[in-house]
């Protein structure tokens, strides 16, 4: 088991108990973060989560979104390539996917389109509407964060796959040496859900995945296991 920092979080939650969204084990206790919130952790999975409380509304989300820097520059290009390059060198001519959660300027699906790929577009608040087919990949961008369900969106995600299909995902990862208490990723008030490594392996397990690439921080290419869907 990974421990939080103790010198650098506090509990202010003893006796109180949620259930983990992704594991559903029961959490004890609660640390402080930034601004204020309140985070738990699971013992099992090594989930990191907000409180509820601290969840934003559909409009807060939207507005929030809107405000990011997500045009067509340079800067950005090069962020998306951080998941897009590794991701490519596993693809197959004739392959067709889905940017999960690409939010209003859905930039990366224009990148694997020009890469000779077919790249349809999901965001529950900008484009709502699925695919008719499963797909062959699925790149999940800065995506994974704002999960407030993540058992559930993963389940989503692996039943959009297709068996042996390719899943991206780019988020960055807490280690027992992060400052929890400091760290910037938590301080916007749409990420709401934090991933360990050990995270990753649980979600591996459980849902049935093998990891071909891993950059260590924030990029993991994984492979759906075909035997899972028999």
């Amino acid at each position: 088991m990974v421990k939080l920092e103790t010198e650098l979080v506090s509990n202010i939650g003893v006796g109180i108990e949620v259930i983990c969204p992704l594991c559903f084990s029961c959490v004890e206790g609660s640390s402080q973060g930034p601004l204020n919130y309140q985070l738990w952790h699971c013992n099992k999975c090594e989930l990191v989560f907000k409180d509820e409380k601290h969840r934003p509304s559909q409009q807060a989300e939207k507005e929030r979104y809107l405000e990011h820097n997500n045009d067509e520059t340079q800067g950005y290009i090069d962020f998306l390539k951080q998941a897009l390059t590794p991701a490519l060198q596993f693809f197959e001519p004739g392959m067709e996917g889905l940017d999960f959660g690409c939010g209003p300027n859905p930039l990366l699906s224009k990148m694997i389109q020009e890469a000779g790929f077919e790249c349809f577009n999901y965001d529950p608040i900008f484009f709502p509407e699925f695919p008719d087919e499963r797909m062959d990949f699925i790149f999940a961008t800065e995506s994974f964060e704002h999960f407030f369900n993540p058992y559930q969106e993963v389940k989503l995600i692996t039943a959009l796959l297709r068996p042996g299909g390719l899943l991206t995902i780019m988020t960055h990862r807490w280690n027992e040496k992060e400052k929890l208490a400091d760290w910037w990723y938590l301080r916007d008030k749409t990420h709401v859900t934090f991933y360990h490594r050990k995270t990753f392996d649980y979600i591996c397990s459980e849902f049935g995945y093998s990891v071909l690439f891993d950059d260590g921080e924030k990029v993991l290419v994984l492979e759906k296991d075909v035997v899972r869907e028999r």
